[in-house]
């Protein structure tokens, strides 16, 4: 388990090789529906020194639970540094949980 909302979601990570694969678990009674698009953060990375050897990575997911007044936009920004003397891989996360607006009749 990467980062538990209670009562919401479960973020799960698998790394395997230069794959990251996340399994979102829906804990609310409402529906889950995944935001489409690109993983990783769109754009050119830049490394300065040292930091290179532990082939930093960013990949966002972006979903909505519920529907009407209830649906929450959850984005969540996962950083991955790989250290290869180890034979380790630190993934951590943090999500922007909103209220999204209700549409218009």
């Amino acid at each position: 388990m990467l980062l538990l909302a209670e009562n919401l979601f479960r973020l799960d990570a698998t790394v395997t090789g230069d794959t990251i694969r996340t399994n979102v678990r829906n804990l609310s009674s409402g529906k889950l529906e995944m935001a489409g698009g690109n993983a990783s953060a769109p754009g050119t990375h830049l490394v300065i020194g040292d930091a290179g050897r532990y082939e930093p990575a960013r990949v966002d997911v972006k979903f909505a639970l519920g529907g009407g007044d209830d649906r929450v936009e959850v984005k969540v920004m996962i950083g991955v540094l790989r250290f290869a003397e180890r034979g380790t891989v630190r993934l951590t996360a943090q999500a922007i949980l909103r209220q999204a607006p209700v549409a218009s009749p």
